[in-house]
């Protein structure tokens, strides 16, 4: 995964781990997708009687702070998923007329504090004291169309784990790449769930 969107908790860890790292030599670092939110397709979505057409806004952010590389990875998923689901009539990133507009929204939080201690601790014990760290994901994703705009909240996390340290039961590890995909993805199909279940997309 590029450091645009390796999570904010594991870049704090792994820039200690740098400076420790003389002493500690190489080690293994694995990235667990949380299981609390659920996996969601176009089957699990009720599509509305009369699909409209939609422009796709993304935005990616780091504590807040807009993260445009990680936008660049998030926007092509967002566009993907709404493609998918089958809610709209035609999907876009630009403007169309008529067009309702989605809204992505994804803010990277670190969950586990003193990060970049856990890590620099791992290091100086030549990992044999690992450490599990967690970042989370909050988003928002909303539809807007004729002055009616409708939200939906999401949250999502990765677990990462440095060193000896076991992961979370019952997860396999997956790649960093695949991991943050794997969260943009689950958060914008969810977030289109809820919009439907809400009604957000029902023709007035």
């Amino acid at each position: 995964m590029s450091i645009a969107i390796r999570p904010r908790a594991l870049r704090a860890a792994l820039a200690a781990l740098a400076l420790s790292m003389s002493l500690t030599g190489c080690l293994s670092m694995k990235m667990y997708v949380d299981p609390a939110l659920p996996t969601v397709a176009k089957k699990d979505i009720a599509a509305p009687a009369t699909p409209r057409p939609v422009q796709v806004l993304a935005e990616f952010r780091t504590k807040g702070n807009a993260n445009a590389r990680a936008t660049a990875e998030l926007r092509p998923r967002a566009l993907a998923a709404a493609t998918e689901s089958g809610l709209f009539s035609q999907v876009s990133g630009d403007a169309t007329p008529g067009a309702g507009q989605l809204r992505v929204m994804i803010d990277n939080v670190p969950v586990t504090e003193n990060a970049g201690a856990k890590g620099f601790g791992t290091g100086l014990t030549f990992g044999l004291a690992g450490s599990l760290i967690t970042d989370g994901y909050n988003a928002t994703i909303s539809y807007t169309a004729n002055g009616k705009t409708t939200e939906a909240v999401v949250h999502h996390a990765i677990h990462s784990t440095i060193g000896n340290k076991a992961g979370p039961a019952g997860l396999t590890p997956v790649a960093p790449q695949a991991a943050a995909h794997q969260v943009m993805d689950q958060i914008v199909w969810n977030g289109l769930k809820q919009l439907s279940e809400k009604h957000a997309f029902d023709a007035e």
